[in-house]
Parts: C-alpha cells; sequence; structure tokens
C-alpha cells in the first residue's frame, strides 16, 4: 500500500504522537509499503534530516506550546506532492493547520481518508482557563472527523469519550513498546550516580512538563512525602515544558530536571530508576507509562484517561483517584518497600510484553486496507 500522512507533530517535537509515527514509519519501510509524511519544518539543521520520508513545511510557533509548529501549506502544493505520490490512503493524524490542508487536499482528489485522534484538547481547556471554547471546539473536530471513513482512537477509554461527544466511526488503534529499546537490562549503576540516586529510591516522572499533565498535584504530593522520606527519596523529571519555570520554583530540595531526553539516553534513565509516577489524568493512551513497564518499573497512577486501558491496581501500578495528592503521596511511601516494587514491576514487565509494535502496526494496515477498498473486507473497527 502507499500512505500519505498529514501531522502537525512530528520528529525532532519529542512527544507520544511523533514518537508513534517513527515507529509506524520503521514498520511500513520493513514490510515494502511506501509512504510520506507531510509534517512541521522545525528549523533545527541536522535534527530533521532523520532518514524518514518527509515534506515539510515552514510554520510559527504557538506562545502557548513553544516546541509545537503551526503551519498552514497552500492547497495546490499539497495536491501536487498528493498527485505525484499516488497515495492508496490518506491518514490524517491532526486537526490543525497541515492536517486541515490534508483533508481538502484528499477530498479534492477523492482519496480515502482515515483520522486518529491523540490529543484531549477539550480537557486542556480547564488548566489555561479556557472552558469556554468547549463547545466549539467538539463542534470543530465532530466536523472534521466527519469526513473519515475510520476515526481511530488510542484508548478504548478515548474511545467512550469520542463516541459520548458524537463522533462517529470510531475504531481503536492502541499502542506498542519497543522492547529492545525500554528493558531492565538498560540499567545504569553510572546513570544513577550522575543523577544523585545511590542509595536512594528514585521516583522517574517521563513526559511534557505541563500543568494538565497534573504536576502541581504531583508536587503537592512529593511535599507530603518528603515531610517523613525526604532524605531516603530522589525525584527525577525528564522532559520541557511550560510549568517548568514554576515546578522549579517550588524548590524541590531532592528534585533533578534532567531536561528532554531520547534514545538510549532515556531508555537508560527508566530502567536506571526505581518506579514511575504519572499524575496524569488527560492521556489519550500514555506512551511514557507502557515505556516504564517495559523498563521493569512499577508504576503509580491515576484512575483517569487512556492510561486506564491496562494498569491493573495491585498487579502493575498502585492506581490512585485523579487529583487526590494525598493517595499519591501514600502510593509513593507505599513503594519505598523494595519487595512490592518487585512485585509490580514484575506485573508492568509481563504487561509490556504482551503489546508488541508490529501486531498493532498489523492491525492498522488492516484498517487502511478497508479504507481503500471497503468491498473487500467486512470488519475495519478492530479492537485488538
Amino acid at each position: 500500500m502507499r500512505i500519505a500522512l498529514f501531522t502537525d507533530s512530528f520528529c525532532p517535537q519529542i512527544n507520544g504522537v511523533s514518537n508513534t509515527l517513527k515507529e509506524l514509519s520503521h514498520y511500513l519501510t520493513r514490510n515494502g509499503h511506501p509512504h510520506l509524511f507531510f509534517a512541521p519544518d522545525y528549523e533545527m539543521p541536522g535534527k530533521e534530516d532523520t532518514g524518514y520520508p518527509a515534506i515539510r513545511f515552514r510554520g510559527a510557533a504557538p506562545r502557548i506550546y513553544p516546541d509545537c509548529r503551526l503551519a498552514f501549506p497552500s492547497l495546490p502544493r499539497i495536491m501536487e506532492r498528493l498527485e505525484a505520490f499516488k497515495p492508496d490512503v490518506v491518514h490524517i493524524v491532526t486537526e490543525l493547520g497541515i492536517g486541515l490542508a490534508g483533508l481538502r487536499a484528499a477530498r479534492a482528489l477523492n482519496l480515502p481518508v482515515v483520522m486518529s485522534y491523540h490529543t484531549s484538547f477539550d480537557k486542556y481547556l480547564k488548566y489555561y482557563r479556557l472552558q469556554y471554547l468547549s463547545r466549539p471546539l467538539w463542534a470543530y473536530m465532530r466536523w472534521f472527523h466527519s469526513f473519515a471513513l475510520l476515526n481511530l482512537a488510542p484508548s478504548r477509554s478515548t474511545l467512550s469519550d469520542l463516541g459520548r461527544a458524537g463522533m462517529q466511526d470510531l475504531a481503536l488503534w492502541p499502542r506498542g513498546i519497543d522492547l529492545k529499546r525500554f528493558n531492565p537490562e538498560r540499567a545504569s549503576l553510572d546513570v544513577r550516580e550522575a543523577l544523585g540516586g545511590t542509595g536512594k529510591t528514585m521516583f522517574l516522572y517521563v513526559g511534557r512538563i505541563a500543568v494538565e499533565k497534573g504536576l502541581d498535584n504531583l508536587a503537592d504530593s512529593i511535599d507530603k512525602v518528603n515531610a517523613v522520606h525526604g532524605q531516603d527519596i530522589l525525584w527525577v523529571f525528564t522532559g520541557e515544558g511550560p510549568y517548568l519555570p514554576e515546578l522549579i520554583e517550588r524548590r524541590i530540595p531532592n528534585a533533578v530536571f534532567t531536561g528532554s531526553r531520547e534514545g538510549e539516553e532515556l531508555a537508560a534513565i527508566y530502567a536506571s530508576a526505581d518506579a514511575f509516577i504519572f499524575p496524569s489524568g488527560t492521556e489519550t493512551f500514555g506512551n511514557v507509562v507502557l515505556e516504564a513497564m517495559a523498563s521493569g518499573l512499577p508504576v503509580i497512577c491515576t484512575n483517569s484517561g487512556g492510561v486506564t486501558d491496562f494498569t491493573e491496581d495491585g498487579r502493575n501500578a498502585l492506581v490512585t483517584p485523579f487529583g487526590d495528592s494525598n493517595a499519591m503521596a501514600e502510593a509513593a511511601i507505599r513503594l519505598l518497600d523494595p519487595r512490592l516494587r518487585a512485585e509490580l514491576g514484575s506485573g508492568a514487565l509481563e504487561t509490556a510484553r504482551a503489546r508488541s509494535w508490529d501486531s498493532v502496526f498489523h492491525n492498522l494496515l488492516s484498517q487502511y486496507q478497508w479504507a481503500a477498498n471497503p468491498a473487500w473486507y467486512t470488519e475495519p473497527r478492530i479492537t485488538g
């Protein structure tokens, strides 16, 4: 098959969307499926020439999310490139500038369209005092996604949210994990020592440093834990984002901020920690939680969002009520017990090992094939 993908988020930007698309590109290449990304130009020489087949468009960095790029390419240019590539199906990954341009071009050329939903923008609004935009946002989302033969969601939780919001033609596209990259064997005493974790229980957070990730609640939990066990714990934050200055201003005495990390370095940080703590309730899936599980880490998370698809309290995680800083603090204190960490870490590893990228993308390819040739297939709504 020939697949054209339109996305407002791609490498070198680091997030769940771009990471998933990189894994998809590897799968499509290995299996002989030509594909082409239409993506932003981040104007980072040397970092965008990654070998992925992509056409880049310059854009602007929004103030609320400066590591993003919003581009609005011209319709004639998009159509010219699409006609030259001759895709069997168009996959629109995001709903903003490039995604909208891709939709217009695909409709003009009468190409079959599959879309995916990745970001719970509506849940973010309250964190930026923009709740009044919720109704027009959902109106736009329903209109945008109405043109897709299939609308793919990464988790059953998100699938339910979209169904309640009135979105149609829904199907599941879950996420997998690269077990060669993320695994317990990546643990490094040198990494642990460099972070200051020698002789301490090291709790790790990985992700965007933003208020919608629940980090204000996590900071409150840390204060409660530190009041009793501060000398025994190290809190490591890996990532960047607009809430970072405020989090640093909290002056957590036993916290380390590494900035963004990726590749082998990120895998080593995961495996060198003792536990993973993730306070977000706004995830459509929660890739970083699965990466932590593949690294053998027990997880503290909330009972909200896409992480509920694969976290189970007492088996691979300690699941706390969303927004409850006391419960999260109590969970962290419980994980000071190495026996409980080992038990939950074993369950986490078992969970991760059951989720290979190849099986995930095999199902996605079947969904593409149905969209391109609906008369050939009777069941596109794959839920594996």
